[in-house]
């Protein structure tokens, strides 16, 4: 363990920053990945790599420029000294021409998208000549003049790599969220205009074959390519399937590319520790990292679960300042906008609201059962996103399921983490409000949910809910079932950060439908915890007095053998229990209480 105990001496958090030079220069924590330059460079020269949001994907491109870019060359020691890559050099170190693309920095809207990807695509090229002017052909003021006077995007970048030909300079092309201007036009405006762009003659097909053209033939100046984003749609439209390069994001030696180990977690931990910004015993906090961060496997083929980046280096420091768990533990820049996957799961109509379709039926499903069984596939067109295994691979790419095993022939998909479970719980919520499905008033909901929290009145918000559900004709196709209603009320307790809402808990050799536990570590205030057992009865059975009290005994039961639990009994030491039933028929309650 580090011995430092000077606080003001100690590294700084790198949240929000892409840039390596800048870190490796300034006084950053610092997680060396450069192991995986020579796992690349032994790989393939044209590789294709996908990772969720704010996954660490720009940091580690930044990192790929500095040492391959011979523009730094004279720099090397000062960026890579002490790292594993120092020790370990490849032959290509410095070698390249680098080109490097990132397409989030445009303006997006669909009116103006070509011109500002021409305007980029030039600012990229003039940059790229001026910067390595005394390495190319003297003709450099000619070129410049090709690219201010072209209006294509394709014959820019075919501008530049046949310049870089000629001048016979090997290029490394780099790629960052390739998919960001697309997806954002699909999600905006709809198919139609996103296949204007990536079919046919469309400009970002156009200059995505010339990247292709770029690496084949004799002499091609392209030796080395990586492309990343966070979904495999956009690459399969531009190229007819992944011929452009090698899909690598599911291979085993990959998986810890991106992102922290838990090994990671705890030595950044230990460092602020030995630095006096943490107490010594970080445990509580190791756990609390990992139920809300943690829990991401990306090959079948590995066993190490990764915790998002950006996830990990927000909550650090908003806490290292206060000791203060912030109030916000979710980073809202690692949230997929609702409008990113709106798309795959409402359908607009002429009727008076949108409707959904069958993907918001799988939402759903995942939440009902915690998990999903389905492969995972590399590359599908937009045609046939609506496909099962390929919606069930686009929320995995996405980060909305990771892997958890396998069964049979087929892989177990689940939700990884805390904060991934209430991006669900925000999509349902919005995609029922949006379709008429079901509404409620939040400000209402809030002042309910804190009497249940700090008062333990737990029947007025109940009452409310299953109220409002009951009245509303269109959740009929949603209730299907005891694991329906389980899922909507996990989801409608589940909007509240006073509670770390549970389903399907396992306690003393059963599974409890329910269980809100209080969320002590960011308002201990909360001292009420439930546990909820939910039975149901189809509508079109008649319930006598005698089967409802052999289900409400059935109820009584269960909850009795679940809080019997040592593990739960510890997690309530502080908490005081009431334990709930209510029995369904169809929609409509029969039964509200508490077990004896």
């Amino acid at each position: 363990m580090n011995t430092m105990t000077n606080p003001e001496e100690a590294k700084q958090i790198p949240y929000g920053m892409t840039d390596y030079k800048l870190v490796r220069r300034g006084n950053y924590y610092y997680l060396d990945k450069t192991p995986y330059i020579k796992e690349i460079e032994h790989f393939g020269r044209y590789l294709f790599f996908i990772r969720p949001r704010r996954f660490g994907k720009s940091f580690f491109l930044s990192l790929l420029e500095s040492y391959y870019d011979v523009y730094y060359k004279d720099q090397l020691e000062e960026l890579f000294s002490g790292t594993w890559i120092y020790a370990h050099p490849t032959p290509e170190r410095s070698q390249y021409l680098v080109l490097s693309f990132n397409f989030s920095q445009m303006e997006l809207v669909k009116e103006k998208l070509e011109t500002s990807f021409i305007n980029y695509t030039k600012r990229i090229a003039l940059s790229f000549l001026r910067k390595y002017a005394d390495l190319l052909l003297k003709d450099v003021d000619f070129t410049k003049k090709n690219i201010e006077e072209s209006l294509s995007p394709a014959d820019i970048l075919s501008t530049v790599i046949g310049f870089c030909k000629d001048s016979h300079r090997d290029l490394y092309v780099i790629v960052d969220e390739y998919d960001n201007f697309a997806n954002t036009l699909l999600t905006t405006s709809g198919s139609s205009a996103y296949l204007e762009i990536t079919r046919g003659k469309g400009f970002l097909r156009s200059f995505f074959n010339v990247l292709k053209g770029g690496t084949t033939g004799t002499d091609a100046p392209i030796k080395r390519l990586f492309i990343t984003g966070v979904s495999p749609i956009t690459m399969d439209d531009v190229t007819s399937g992944f011929n452009i390069g090698e899909q690598i994001s599911l291979l085993p030696q990959f998986n810890q590319m991106l992102g922290f180990t838990r090994q990671d977690v705890e030595d950044m931990l230990d460092y602020y520790t030995a630095a006096g910004l943490l107490p010594p015993n970080h445990n509580d906090l190791l756990e609390l990292i990992d139920f809300w961060y943690g829990n991401y496997l990306f090959s079948e083929d590995d066993h190490v679960t990764m915790y998002n980046t950006d996830m990990v280096l927000y909550f650090m420091t908003n806490y290292l300042p206060g000791h203060k768990i912030p109030r916000d533990l979710i980073d809202h820049n690692v949230r997929i906008d609702y409008g990113k996957l709106r798309h795959l799961i409402v359908v607009d109509n002429d009727k008076t609201y949108p409707t959904t379709n069958g993907n918001f039926s799988k939402l759903k499903q995942i939440l009902e059962t915690g998990e999903i069984l389905s492969n995972i596939v590399k590359g599908f067109p937009i045609d046939e996103v609506t496909d099962t295994t390929n919606f069930n691979s686009l929320l995995f790419y996405f980060g909305l399921l990771t892997i958890n095993g396998t069964m049979l022939d087929q892989l177990r998909l689940v939700i990884p983490n805390e904060t991934v479970k209430r991006l669900y719980y925000d999509y349902i919520l919005k995609a029922n409000r949006e379709t008429g499905a079901f509404s409620m008033n939040m400000g209402a909901y809030s002042e309910l949910m804190r009497g249940m929290a700090f008062r333990g009145e737990w029947e007025p918000l109940l009452t409310y809910i299953i109220n409002l559900m009951g009245e509303t004709m269109a959740l009929r196709d949603f209730i299907t079932g005891e694991k329906s209603l389980q899922a909507f009320l996990n989801v409608y307790l589940g909007l509240s950060d006073l509670y770390l809402v549970h389903g399907e808990k396992e306690l003393n050799m059963g599974y409890a439908d329910l269980f809100m536990e209080p969320f002590v570590a960011r308002y201990p205030e909360v001292t009420y915890a439930y546990l909820i057992e939910i039975k149901y009865v189809p509508a079109d059975k008649k319930v006598s007095r005698k089967k409802l009290n052999q289900l409400k005994k059935e109820a009584e039961t269960q909850l009795n053998q679940y809080s019997l639990d040592k593990k739960f009994q510890k997690v309530l030491a502080k908490s005081t229990l009431t334990r709930l039933m209510v029995i369904f028929s169809g929609h409509q309650p029969l039964y509200l209480g508490k077990a004896e």
